[in-house]
């Protein structure tokens, strides 16, 4: 790293972060176990018991809630700071107590440079990972979810979902396409409050590349340049804990905060309630009718396999007694890779973070500036990088950076990228200069990995092995998708920002390949990361059935990304959104179903959802 007043200052300015977000962990913690002290003694039971706030599990807890069923919603971490809500602080928040701070096993063929092993932050908080992620609201293909309904997945289809995204949305603009769009739900989506010239020039250059500008989640979803679509409001993140469930604490929701779930309690195959540790204590809470985990694509299938419900040769072979056998839990692990073509451009044309202190009263006033940008992301597009392939749905989501690893001078994403000092031969030259990244992502991959138990301690993490870019396949799709970025950086439009493609003289892994395609091979191999969206792991039609009730056992169902059969094309937020939204009217449904059978009125309900 290079010493110098510039770094001096970043680092000043970014040090701090952890001390500060430990610092308000430790107070939330005391605040916690103070409220657990003042707890009645008798043993507490819930209707139902959501495992994990997160992008799912707060919109189904708000909408069980809203309907007058009585909720616990248990998380494993606390509330989110103040500075989990300025988006253009969400690099910071990676690698801190805010996060479950997973790595992969060393991967063969992806993330060579960072030695093959991927952090993967996920929220440990109110919210989980949608106060970590970069905010994009992006739904994916309809294709994708006909695509599921076609596998024997009745009710997934793109009619039967476009309903449930539109219920969470409050779409901000007046001049589009409302049909596919909400304008009632809890979360705001806006188009990013913050724009700089590389965003213009990505819009242009999509132009110049004879795609329209407009809206990737309607008409342009076959192909199409957008600025960034995010959940923010005023310039700030929300998250869906604030958004769809902290109104209802208090009433019928109760959280409980800082409490490990170590397993399912399963009684003669029905989940009847769960063991947590809390505070040094192991409790076990009840629940009348359903325990449902939204712990996410690594957390639900480790407490599903902690409670005996997975393989059950592989449950024995690290000390879980099988309860149930289920041999598809874990398995189908998918994720979305990135990796870019970065440029060094003219100064004041991309994000300079040490400017963007000077705009600080700015957001504060107007919700509006640098810090409202999401992670620096201001463009998306979807494009069609094979027109070979018979699948008219782009293999490849473009996102526009307007900073690289080397614009923060390596003192936080080098590190949240976990890469190796030879890593910074090739990123060291352009420190100090404005610079970009236009990043491919792979959106399809055929590649599938696995999550198994490490051993019976639920503390432990799990085996994570996502198998990156196993399928040849997915190899040759991200070569396409960098040759794709290579053509917007060489547009007129990034030309009259000054852009200058990074060679490969300084690559310390791939700059002796003379042969462009066996450089990009090379490339995407070594300079490839993780986009943050495991999926798959308790899917539907294998560990789930289309209801999302776990197969072979009674109360117990599975709302998360993990139930996704196969990965959507696009960031997942969203579309996990989507599937709380679905899950809540699906269980609702089922209670009302139950109620009339056993001729009872739920007098509780309060509106229909």
């Amino acid at each position: 790293m290079i010493l110098t007043f510039k770094w001096l200052a970043l680092f000043l300015l970014c040090a701090p972060f952890p001390f500060l977000l430990q610092l308000h962990s430790t107070v939330d913690w005391l605040g916690a176990y103070v409220r657990y002290l003042a707890e009645p003694s008798t043993p507490a039971i819930y209707d139902y018991i959501v495992v994990g706030a997160g992008s799912a599990g707060s919109v189904l807890a708000g909408r069980l809630a809203q309907a007058g069923q009585s909720v616990l919603l248990v998380e494993a971490g606390g509330s989110s700071p103040w500075a989990a809500h300025v988006p253009l602080f969400v690099g910071q928040l990676q690698r801190t107590v805010l996060d479950w701070r997973y790595q992969t096993e060393p991967q063969a063929k992806a993330g060579l440079g960072a030695g093959g092993v991927a952090n993967w932050p996920r929220g440990k908080l109110l919210g989980g990972s949608s106060m970590l992620n970069y905010m994009l609201y992006v739904r994916g293909h309809k294709g994708d979810y006909n695509e599921w309904e076609g596998l024997g997945l009745n009710g997934w289809g793109w009619e039967d979902v476009l309903p449930y995204f539109k219920k969470s949305e409050n779409y901000s603009e007046e001049d589009d396409n409302l049909r596919e769009h909400g304008r009632d739900g809890p979360m705001v989506v806006t188009p990013s409050p913050y724009t700089d010239g590389v965003t213009k020039a990505f819009l242009e250059a999509g132009k110049e590349l004879g795609y329209d500008v407009g809206d990737i989640n309607t008409d342009l979803r076959d192909g199409g340049f957008t600025i960034s679509h995010t959940t923010t409001s005023n310039g700030k993140r929300p998250g869906t804990f604030k958004t769809f469930a902290e109104k209802y604490v208090g009433t019928y929701l109760t959280v409980m905060t800082f409490s490990h779930v170590r397993r399912v309690i399963v009684e003669d195959l029905r989940a009847v309630g769960i063991e947590v540790s809390r505070f040094g204590d192991i409790q076990t809470i009840m629940a009348r009718k359903e325990v449902i985990l939204s712990a996410g694509a690594v957390g639900s299938p480790q407490i599903l396999m902690l409670s005996g419900v997975g393989d059950s040769e592989e449950l024995q072979s690290v000390g879980v007694n099988p309860v149930h056998h289920l041999p598809d839990v874990g398995k189908n692990l998918q994720d979305h890779l990135i990796s870019s073509i970065s440029v060094d451009v003219n100064p004041g044309q991309s994000l300079n973070i040490l400017s963007a202190f000077n705009t600080f009263p700015e957001w504060i006033q107007n919700g509006t500036g640098p810090f409202a940008a999401p992670g620096g992301c201001t463009g998306l597009a979807h494009v069609r990088a094979d027109d070979s392939k018979s699948d008219r749905r782009p293999a490849i989501q473009v996102h526009m950076a307007s900073l690289t690893h080397a614009t923060d001078m390596g003192l936080v994403l080098f590190d949240n990228f976990n890469l190796e000092r030879e890593a910074w031969e090739y990123i060291q030259p352009h420190v100090g200069r404005d610079s970009a990244a236009i990043i491919a992502t792979l959106n399809r991959p055929k590649s599938r990995g696995s999550i198994k138990l490490r051993n019976s301690d639920p503390f432990s993490h799990p085996i994570i092995d996502p198998n990156y870019l196993a399928e040849e396949e997915d190899i040759e799709a991200f070569i396409s998708g960098l040759k794709f970025c290579t053509k917007i950086a060489e547009t007129k439009a990034f030309g009259n920002i000054g852009a200058r493609k990074w060679g490969k003289k300084n690559d310390p892994y791939c700059g002796h390949l003379d042969d462009e395609d066996e450089y990009l091979r090379c490339y995407v191999m070594t300079w490839s990361f993780t986009l943050y969206h495991p999926t798959g792991t308790c899917a539907m039609g294998k560990v789930t059935d289309e209801k999302l009730k776990v197969k072979g056992l009674e109360g117990l169902r599975v709302v998360d990304a993990s139930v996704m059969p196969i990965i959507v094309g696009g960031n997942t937020n969203a579309p996990t959104m989507m599937i709380g939204e679905k899950a809540a009217d699906m269980i609702l449904q089922d209670a009302r179903q139950d109620a009339l059978a056993d001729g009872e009125v739920n007098t509780r309900t309060k509106e229909e959802l």
